[in-house]
């Protein structure tokens, strides 16, 4: 039978096991996952076809049918882009602090004005999908957070002071992240 794989995508101005991420692959890896964790080209200024490129190379020889994408922030833009052009479903999406659509941030809005992404094919390739992010996020408007959500037909999951659930918000570890998603089991 083919191994669980989980994906981990940080987000802008990020690298491989920023945050809580480290902490997800170690205990992933430590109950039987396989676990794959890039670092992304030019976390400060990401080209977004780029980033996709990367994605699709991280999961070469991967079987889709096992593979659930973690996504932090803009993450979750390339997991998006990621899963819409896919000919077949994945088993998950954990969409964190994410988004996917041009809120105005100055940041990132080079970077979301480039498409949409068309989220019925989205949902045609997700069998499984998981919304969280912090009531009080400080980088993300709650109207953004909440569009992911809505599109993928899923009720969020809001952390109260959660922030951005990165390390700044204290998010050095998220059980809370393995533990409400019975679909990486």
């Amino acid at each position: 039978m083919p191994k669980p794989t989980i994906l981990i995508i940080h987000g802008i101005g990020g690298h491989a096991g920023i945050h809580w991420q480290q902490w997800a692959h170690d205990y992933l890896v430590e109950n039987g996952f396989e676990v794959l964790m890039p670092n992304m080209s030019r976390p400060n200024h990401p080209d977004r076809k780029t980033w996709l490129k990367e994605v699709k190379k991280a999961v070469e020889g991967v079987d889709l049918s096992q593979l659930t994408v973690v996504g932090h922030s803009l993450g979750v833009v390339t997991a998006l882009d990621f899963i819409e052009q896919l000919d077949k479903p994945i088993k998950g999406l954990i969409a964190v602090s994410g988004f996917a659509t041009d809120y105005g941030a100055e940041l990132n809005s080079y970077f979301m004005k480039e498409k949409n992404i068309d989220f019925e094919k989205v949902n045609k390739n997700l069998e499984n999908a998981t919304v969280i992010y912090g009531d009080d996020d400080p980088y993300v408007t709650q109207d953004a957070l909440y569009f992911v959500a809505d599109k993928l037909k899923v009720e969020p999951k809001i952390i109260h002071k959660g922030g951005h659930l990165n390390t700044e918000a204290g998010f050095t570890k998220f059980p809370g992240l393995i533990n409400n998603n019975d679909f990486i089991s």
